[in-house]
């Protein structure tokens, strides 16, 4: 029906927006971190983000569904917070002020391929041959993409430092780890609300770490320029992309709005190429499409199964 195919192609163009919105996050937060410590970055994204959400939660009347959420869901929620949020963006944060943030993006992005691993370690869901055969072209393209310019330990010159890459996989392990054990809430509860309250742990976490150690002054003395782009950060990367991230989810089955998902890496290093300049040898154009086609494999055949185990209950 002519209403039903213009729904569809609206809903695939705000999962692009979504895709666009998360990748914007590396280009952007590279910039900011020139004047910003990651600590300050990660507390004023979360913080925008939580109350750009909270505004879609109230006008939207989803906010009054938190008082069917148990005190022990709700206390759980803050504590996968720890891992989503709180974590997640101290080491992104941090791997982007050391790395390129195409190769931020790229490698933060196996946390889809991690989830498959923790999966079959918490959940004791199996591995497929072919889930095996992703995760192994994803670690072959991590080293690609990693070590595409050489490498070092402090940083300088043109090769990758090693830290900063180990941040974005350890910021990949946290969401992933995010992702699996909060999986069995998120199915329960309606996600979005629990997503804020992770949201609202994480921000207030990371403002007491700030606090007892780099303080907020920073944010005051970057100018108006920088804050703008923090403003422009928290509201699109969490208050705008999760309510259109869930909305999607609502009224498709996650397997046909997955795709957008992986345009998200792809975007990144687009937008780091025109917006930075970023340059790279060819280790890092064959690295990256092995990430990409490792995560759809793992990806793919993690949706099939669950979609196949779900029709038989």
């Amino acid at each position: 029906m002519p209403g039903s195919n213009n729904r569809i192609r609206i809903e695939y163009f705000l999962m692009l927006a979504v895709s666009f919105f998360w990748a914007i996050g590396h280009p952007l937060g590279r910039i900011i971190l020139e004047k910003l410590h990651p600590f300050q970055l990660g507390t004023m994204t979360l913080t925008i983000g939580f109350i750009g959400l909270l505004i879609f939660l109230i006008i939207s009347g989803r906010i009054k569904k938190i008082s069917r959420i148990s005190i022990r869901d709700i206390f759980i929620s803050l504590g996968i917070g720890v891992l989503g949020f709180f974590l997640y963006q101290i080491l992104t944060f941090s791997a982007l002020a050391r790395i390129p943030a195409s190769v931020n993006a790229v490698l933060v992005s196996n946390n889809v391929v991690f989830i498959a691993i923790f999966a079959a370690i918490i959940l004791k869901e199996k591995i497929t041959i072919l889930q095996g055969i992703g995760i192994f072209l994803a670690i072959i393209g991590v080293v690609f993409v990693t070590f595409n310019n050489g490498f070092n330990i402090n940083g300088g010159g043109e090769n990758i430092n090693l830290l900063g890459a180990a941040f974005s996989l350890l910021a990949a392990l946290s969401a992933a780890l995010y992702s699996v054990i909060g999986k069995k809430i998120l199915a329960s509860n309606d996600p979005l609300i629990i997503t804020a309250i992770a949201i609202f742990s994480g921000a207030v976490l990371l403002a007491v770490l700030t606090a007892s150690t780099v303080g907020f002054s920073d944010i005051i003395m970057a100018g108006w320029k920088i804050n703008l782009l923090v403003v422009l950060l928290g509201l699109t990367m969490i208050g705008i992309a999760y309510p259109l991230w869930f909305i999607c989810l609502k009224r498709f089955p996650a397997s046909q709005i997955a795709i957008y998902i992986y345009m998200t890496p792809v975007f990144a290093v687009i937008l780091s190429l025109l917006i930075l300049d970023e340059k790279f040898k060819w280790l890092f154009w064959v690295g990256a499409p092995l990430i990409l086609a490792g995560i759809i494999i793992t990806n793919t055949f993690s949706y099939k199964r669950n979609f196949l185990k779900d029709n038989k209950k």
